[in-house]
């Protein structure tokens, strides 16, 4: 203990205050007030004290970090990709255990005078017994994700810093460990606490998977495009069929607020599907995502399902007992009768099984990824790894090495395994570059070699490794343009366009009627429901502005709301075309795929459709994102480009920083 600080009496008078539930004009929240009563109930802390933090040995450190195992590793990764995204910040992130003890930290320069007077290192204890009230010990001790702002702190020693955590969870429901972020903000920082809490949702998700090797996994979520997203359901279940555990996600999806809800029951019950449908699924080796035929409708699941990894390595196609191998597809599923798509499944139908590259190039939803599938299953490879790679959905910080891999040790942070690669993952099979237009031009070069070479130079490697891919590549933006601006190279584009597809916008497809057709008795389960000629009419004489992905979710709407089995006009909404209700309807299926360049009908119906729901949720975005099912960071992004900011100035910040 040391001497008091003489200007902290104001804060111990403050705290007593609050605490006897005085001065309840003043903006402080239950789980402060709460937590500065256990700090002198419980803890018999005073706030004018000024405590050194505790720490504990070199070899009591080193046992804790063995404990997480994989998830230092992983955090780590991710604790690096904050640190990147919120440089020049005057930061700290932190990871420490469940007992509060830091077991990794990132700093920036200029912060690190003030972090180490503040205790911000390895092996310090934070927990909220130790330091009172504070970012990682009270989300530890509540186990949910809190906002410490400066006087928000207990001890007056600690109220020049603003503190925002995240706790991080397995997948039976044990708190593990919390992620944090502190600095000397001047102002509440309720878009740091997006960001740390989408860092600790990728942990959790990648400690999960990682920890169910041995376990049957499924991925799922009511959108096919959100499966292998940070906002997807996993759920584990062992040979029996017993669930063995679930994220947090899932837990969401499935509106259960507990894993002791879930786990121990049969997986049948949980998902609403059949352990065959199950089993089938798993055996599809392109983990394309699958409706679980489910009653009521609105129930529905897409989902992959992953074997166990080691039958997996025994049993490459697994199958249920008693069924033959599905043979190799064909390119059906593209067939159509608009003469542009009609001439593409022509020249697909040449190249399916040659060694050439293939480029595809569309609007936004026109199915460029459906495109990319159906090439796969149509090929000599198609019982070999489909790997997606969304070149402009993973920070620029880690693209690297989630393509190429790292070897242990590459870099700080890096896992003790270390790292396959997406490159390599996909060997043997086809590789598909989402939005490579959006690739870095630093790694384009190194692309460029492992297509000419075929070979790998994992990071931090000394030997190279041969790789036999073959890659589809698509993009929204004309090459050409981008080559012209410096943000692709030329030799890359040539490489890659060995055949250049183009995908027709669906306002100018000629198969309006018959696609609508398809994807009604795609999103119904085969059952294909009948449709009424004038409603048919109305949905074909539109221009879809958002291409076959909004169609695809509005007749999604329509099925879950109809009133019986035949679809009318009375079961449909203009306003789902303009994008005013359901909010999901303008949002959600455009959340993470992008909207082309321009002012179009649905950028207006989606920016006024935004508008409404901010609004209705006070302009919590959080609120919004749940709402919605989507991330937080896709929200700022929208606002900001959406031009949304005078309506919420306090949000540029964070649309600065999460982009």
């Amino acid at each position: 203990m040391m001497r008091a600080r003489p200007a902290s009496h104001s804060h111990a008078d403050l705290i007593g205050n609050l605490v006897r539930r005085h001065g309840a004009e003043s903006p402080i929240t239950d789980v402060v007030r709460t937590s500065w009563t256990r700090c002198l109930n419980n803890y018999a802390l005073d706030p004018q004290e000024v405590r050194r933090p505790t720490s504990v040995d070199a070899a009591d450190l080193n046992a804790r970090r063995e404990r997480l195992g994989v998830l230092l590793g992983i955090a780590r990764i991710e604790m690096e990709a904050l640190g990147k995204l919120i440089k020049h910040s005057e930061y700290s992130v932190m990871l420490t255990d469940r007992d509060g003890v830091i077991l990794s930290h990132v700093g920036d320069a200029g912060f690190s005078a003030t972090a180490r007077r503040s205790g911000f290192r390895d092996g310090v204890l934070w927990s909220e017994r130790e330091m009172g009230t504070n970012g990682m010990g009270t989300c530890l001790t509540t186990g949910h994700s809190v906002v410490i702002h400066r006087a928000d702190h207990f001890l007056a020693q600690n109220t020049a810093l603003t503190c925002c955590a995240a706790p991080i969870y397995d997948m039976r429901g044990e708190l593990l460990a919390a992620l944090d972020i502190s600095g000397s903000s001047s102002n509440p920082q309720s878009h740091t606490l997006a960001l740390v809490e989408m860092a600790a949702h990728n942990v959790e998700n990648r400690t999960f998977l990682s920890a169910c090797r041995d376990l049957h996994l499924v991925r799922f979520h009511r959108c096919p495009e959100f499966v292998s997203t940070p906002g997807e359901g996993v759920l584990a279940f062992d040979e029996q069929g017993v669930v063995r555990g679930i994220n947090r996600s899932g837990l969401t999806l499935l509106g259960q607020r507990s894993h002791e809800a879930v786990c121990g029951l049969r997986v049948e019950q949980v998902l609403e599907t059949t352990l065959a449908t199950l089993t089938r699924i798993a055996g599809q080796r392109g983990y394309r995502a699958e409706p679980l035929a489910a009653k009521p409708v609105q129930r529905r699941w897409y989902a992959t399902v992953h074997a166990p990894v080691d039958a997996a390595r025994r049993n490459p196609v697994s199958v249920p007992v008693g069924e033959v191998p599905a043979e190799r597809g064909t390119l059906e599923c593209l067939n159509s009768t608009d003469p542009a798509m009609k001439h593409n499944v022509e020249v697909l139908r040449r190249v399916i099984d040659r060694d050439i590259s293939v480029l595809l190039l569309g609007e936004t939803g026109t199915g460029k990824g459906f495109c990319a599938r159906a090439i796969h299953n149509a090929s000599n490879r198609a019982d070999k790894p489909f790997v997606t790679v969304n070149c402009a959905a993973i920070p620029e910080t880690l693209i690297e090495s989630e393509l190429f891999g790292h070897k242990p040790g590459a870099f700080t942070g890096a896992t003790r395994e270390g790292g396959l690669g997406r490159i390599l993952q996909a060997n043997g099979g086809t590789l598909f570059l989402d939005e490579i237009g959006d690739m870095p031009v630093t790694l384009q070069t190194r692309l460029l070699n492992v297509i000419e070479d075929r070979e790998v130079m994992p990071l931090g490697g000394s030997k190279v490794v041969s790789v036999d891919v073959r890659v589809i590549s698509a993009t929204q933006h004309h090459p050409l343009d981008l080559i012209a601006k410096g943000q692709f190279r030329e030799d890359l584009y040539y490489r890659l366009n060995g055949i250049t597809v183009r995908l027709p916008p669906l306002r100018q497809r000629s198969d309006r009627a018959e696609l609508i057709t398809r994807l009604l008795s795609a999103e119904a389960g085969g059952m294909e429901p009948e449709i009424e000629p004038a409603l048919l009419e109305r949905l074909v004489r539109h221009n879809w502005p958002g291409n076959v992905r909004q169609l695809r979710n509005v007749l999604r709407t329509m099925l879950a709301l109809r009133s019986g089995e035949r679809l009318t006009l009375a079961d449909f909404n203009e306003e789902w075309l303009a994008g005013l209700a359901p909010h999901e309807a303008a949002l959600g299926e455009a959340a993470e795929g992008g909207e082309p360049e321009g002012e179009s009908a649905l950028s207006g119906a989606e920016r006024e459709a935004l508008r409404r729901m901010l609004e209705s949720c006070q302009w919590n975005v959080s609120a919004a994102a749940a709402r919605l099912h989507i991330s937080r960071r896709t929200i700022y992004r929208k606002i900001h480009r959406h031009g949304l900011l005078r309506h919420a100035p306090h949000l540029g910040a964070a649309v600065d920083e999460s982009d």
